[in-house]
């Protein structure tokens, strides 16, 4: 996010046959080291169930939650 502390790390998934692996959990944190690079102190993530529990044991803390909707006419 220009002009502020916040970088996303929005996006990624692993292929079922490859979970378990670490591959997840490696491209978050070469995420997070990136946006450190770019002088961002903050994190934020709108993660799935699945993301979540990895994403919390890099250390990233749950502060909020969404709700998606999906709109029809």
């Amino acid at each position: 996010m220009p002009g502020t502390e916040f970088a996303g790390i929005w996006g990624g998934a692993t292929l079922g046959s490859w979970r378990g692996r670490g591959i997840y959990r490696a491209l978050t944190a070469a995420r997070a080291r990136s946006a450190l690079a770019l002088g961002k102190r903050l994190l934020h993530s709108d993660s799935t169930a699945m993301s979540r529990p990895i994403l919390e044991r890099s250390g990233l803390v749950r502060v909020s939650t969404t709700t998606p909707y999906e709109w029809r006419r």
